[in-house]
């Protein structure tokens, strides 16, 4: 795990060129999206979700010259890599544990309420 995440944040940038829509989810997105790398994926359903309104790219299944001319230009666009890496990182602070935990404990005392 430790080589996973040192790997994720020593990269400019992720892709998962996953081949199916019916990727339920990816690990290691999920990591990649929480360090705040601007991501480009295909449009399986987690990566769908996750990296719409601006919070990374995506492109169609099997399209290696999309993926290609994506990250090119990610690479080459600075300012649109840190936009997209500022608006994944935003939303991934929503999603660390200790904050998912809060949010909990406050349905639980809704719930425990009504």
């Amino acid at each position: 795990m430790a080589q996973l995440t040192e790997f994720i944040g020593a990269a400019d940038l992720y892709t998962t060129p996953y081949l199916d829509e019916a990727q339920i989810t990816s690990g290691t997105l999920a990591y990649a999206f929480g360090a705040g790398k601007a991501v480009v994926s295909t449009p399986y359903w987690h990566a769908a979700e996750l990296l719409k309104g601006g919070r990374g790219v995506l492109v169609p299944f099997g399209d290696a010259k999309a993926m290609a001319r994506e990250v090119t230009g990610l690479l080459r666009d600075t300012a649109r890599r840190n936009a997209i890496r500022e608006n994944a990182y935003k939303l991934g602070r929503e999603m660390i544990w200790s904050n998912v935990a809060r949010l909990y404990m406050r349905s639980f005392e809704r719930a425990r309420l009504t």
